[in-house]
């Protein structure tokens, strides 16, 4: 029967091109296992195809073994590595017999004692007595012990490497690449040696790749790996070029491949190369050209290997420490503004104005010395004070009258009554302003009380948001940086930012040149695949030393908005004010402020409610503690009445999810499906009361619908009309939508009765992509 499960087809490659990866990798491991065995130093020692087989990770034990005995059968010197198979063959053993235990099979320190006591005990085999022997044996222990320590480092950090490497990292790495580099020096093309051109090249592409570090390690690693092979003149050149070259890196591979044969020539005038001064300019010159015929693909490949690991942000405890520290500044000015209302109101006790010490002060102005005093005060005191009183009403609503029956009594014993009005009149004068003043500092209490509300509010949100609103993935960050080094650009700092609503954003810094070529779509594109996320195209802001690369995740709505506005008897000024921004975090936020009445004081009113909202939001603080902020400004702006209306839209362009926040504001309507509904507010406008409080409704927007934002003057003989313009458009944009509703309702505005106009249409749409 044919089998009808079958796998899929792009599975079945996708294993086939594994398999072809896995082989190639394992075959260059091979290879290089094999290099390593052909390299000499001190004449006769050979140690670094068992430094391979000591440092390597499990994986690769099998191909660099076979490598490296490859390499000790063929005799490279006349002494053989005969012994160095033995300790090859000791070192696998062991390596397999413990590969169950892999956290000690997999310690660099326990490799390289192993390797070196493998080496050791079969050096001692083949010990001819001599104390230079011996001397060369410990050496070749000593040093295989340090580079199989080197070369795990390098194979672990290859093995993990997405991003670059630390400097650490690539010091080991060119150490290993040194050991590669004696093995070349065995093999020559016409007198050139392929180990030291190879040596030159690296020296070249590191300093590209790498940058100006890099490039010095890897040129003392040459300069090393000749040294050993007994060229020390050779050595101290290669040392030299390296600096030279990672010098002029930045100018490009011509004026490196020009640092380079510089050196060369330079260095030859102050060493005895003699003979061999023409073929080490002809492997520098080689190697130089090599590096400038190097495909641009080539040079991605190497840059992954050679190039600085940027620094990723991390969750580090900052964001919450100082969270913290804000929650404590939230609470201290929430106990400053309880400590302020407790003492204002203990000194309001104090200070206020006391009615009968008025009347202490009537009585001593106007009868201190009169010789009916005591008659008066003591004797007649209730109807001393019964006239006193009613002299006090008549000043409130203007003069006291001449022929006032109640007053007769008082007049016909008070020798002092011409007296006793001015005083009356002047004590109480001095007693209303008093007052007037003490409730007006009671109010500025009350105003700065509510700022220090205010401020608590919007740190308290700051500790949130600070503490729980934004955290980093190092991962994606990571992955941003490799699938960045795949087009050949290099980052030195990048951070995976995820909000409170879950959208990240990337900002890294990346290397540019005047060559460098930046397709910010295919950079889209790599960056959407490498997070798993759909991302904008990115913003790219040039710098003195690279270039600052934000890149926003992509929303799938976005808002054609249209604005119309008509002010009243045809005047110049309108009292309503608007404003509309994208917030940076997903959210589309449209703010519509009436002020009240018409002309410049109204406008005054909605500018400065509407601007001040729209900045604090930006801003990053919250509705609520925006509102009071406004709202205690509007209240202290002056000492006569301004107030408001606040009417908000917040709508999320990755869900539609759209929150409206109305303070006092005309109603909103909403079309969608074709039909429309509309949210009213019952709350008060700002700047009327201490406490004020936004009226809220939430709706859920899609492609197609409608939100219409209007002022009062829309609105003033309702709705039904505007819901019945809205539920028939069909034609035209945003703006058009806004021009016809603004016609409209100025037709339908009564004579008499104008006002001021104005109109916000959202029409709510798809992305492109």
């Amino acid at each position: 029967m044919k089998d009808l499960i079958t796998k899929p087809q792009n599975n079945v490659n996708q294993n086939s091109k594994e398999l072809i990866y896995a082989v190639v990798l394992h075959i260059a491991m091979a290879f290089l296992g094999f290099i390593a065995s052909r390299g000499v130093i001190l004449d006769t020692l050979m140690p670094f195809g068992i430094v391979m087989l000591g440092g390597c990770t499990a994986v690769f034990l099998p191909s660099i073994a076979t490598g490296a005995f490859v390499g000790y059968f063929i005799p490279a010197v006349s002494g053989g590595g005969f012994r160095y198979i033995a300790a090859l063959f000791a070192i696998l053993a062991i390596r397999l017999l413990l590969s169950g235990y892999k956290k000690t099979a997999e310690n660099p320190f326990f490799l390289s004692t192993v390797t070196a006591l493998a080496n050791a005990f079969t050096g001692v085999v083949t010990y001819s007595g001599s104390a230079i022997d011996a001397l060369k044996l410990a050496a070749e222990c000593l040093i295989i012990f340090g580079a199989v320590f080197l070369n795990h480092r390098t194979f672990t950090a290859l093995d993990k490497n997405l991003i670059g490497l630390s400097t650490d990292e690539l010091g080991c790495l060119l150490v290993t690449v040194s050991m590669i580099l004696i093995g070349l020096n065995d093999f020559s093309v016409f007198g050139i040696s392929v180990g030291r051109t190879v040596g030159v090249f690296l020296i070249l592409a590191v300093s590209k790749y790498g940058g100006t570090s890099a490039g010095a390690i890897c040129g003392i690693s040459v300069s090393f790996a000749s040294a050993l092979t007994g060229s020390f003149d050779g050595g101290v050149i290669y040392a030299l070029a390296g600096l030279a070259v990672s010098v002029f890196a930045p100018l490009g591979k011509y004026a490196q491949a020009a640092a380079m044969t510089a050196s060369g020539v330079i260095s030859l005038s102050f060493t005895d190369y003699g003979e061999q001064a023409m073929p080490f300019m002809a492997e520098l010159i080689t190697g130089s050209v090599i590096f400038i015929l190097l495909p641009r693909r080539s040079g991605i490949f190497l840059s992954k290997f050679f190039c600085k690991k940027p620094t990723c942000a991390k969750d580090d405890g900052f964001n919450k420490a100082l969270g913290f520290r804000l929650n404590l500044a939230s609470e201290a000015l929430v106990d400053v503004s309880d400590t302020v209302a407790q003492v204002s109101k203990e000194l309001g006790k104090i200070n206020a104005p006391d009615f009968k010490t008025v009347l202490a002060f009537i009585e001593q102005d106007a009868c201190s010395g009169c010789k009916l005093r005591m008659h008066c005060w003591e004797k007649k005191s209730d109807q001393t004070l019964e006239a006193v009183m009613l002299m006090l009403n008549y000043l409130k609503s203007g003069d006291i009258p001449q022929n006032e029956p109640q007053l007769d009594e008082f007049r016909g014993r008070c020798l002092r009554v011409k007296k006793m009005e001015d005083v009356i009149k002047n004590r109480y004068s001095q007693y209303t302003s008093h007052l007037a003043a003490e409730n007006r500092i009671e109010e500025v209490r009350q105003v700065i009380s509510e700022q220090f509300e205010g401020i608590s509010d919007m740190l308290k949100e700051l500790a949130v948001e600070f503490a729980n609103g934004e955290q980093f993935d190092a991962l994606s960050a990571e992955s941003a940086v490799a699938s960045l080094n795949n087009l050949g650009i290099q980052a030195d700092d990048c951070s995976a930012k995820i909000d409170k609503y879950g959208r990240m954003s990337l900002e890294m810094k990346i290397k540019t040149n005047q060559n460098t070529v930046l397709n910010r779509l295919q950079i889209m594109k790599m960056l959407s695949l490498a997070c798993e996320r759909d991302f904008d195209i990115p913003n790219i802001t040039k710098t003195a030393d690279g270039a600052l690369m934000t890149v926003n995740e992509h929303a799938v709505l976005r808002i054609d908005i249209g604005s119309e506005q008509h002010c009243a008897a045809a005047g110049s000024i309108c009292g309503d004010s608007y404003k509309y921004f994208n917030d940076g975090k997903g959210h589309f936020i449209i703010i519509l402020s009436d002020g009240m009445g018409t002309g410049g004081r109204a406008a005054v009113d909605g500018a400065m409610a509407s601007g001040l909202m729209a900045r604090l939001l930006k801003a990053g603080f919250g509705y609520d503690c925006s509102l009071k902020i406004i709202n205690s400004a509007m209240l202290f702006k002056s000492s006569d009445e301004s107030l408001a209306t606040m009417d908000i839209a917040s709508i999320d362009l990755f869900t539609g999810n759209t929150e409206l926040y109305k303070a006092g504001a005309a109603p909103t309507l909403v079309r969608r499906n074709g039909k429309s509904g509309r949210a009213e507010s019952t709350s008060l406008p700002i700047g009327i009361l201490k406490d004020v409080s936004f009226d809220r409704a939430g709706i859920r927007l899609r492609a197609n619908d409608i939100l219409l934002m209007v002022s009062d003057g829309v609105t003033f003989d309702g709705t039904e009309w505007l819901r019945q313009e809205l539920e028939n458009w069909h034609d035209g944009g945003a703006q058009d939508l806004a021009e016809h509703i603004c016609d409209c309702a100025r037709r339908r505005q009564t004579a008499g009765k104008p006002d001021d106009i104005t109109v916000i249409a959202a029409i709510i749409e798809k992305t492109d992509r």
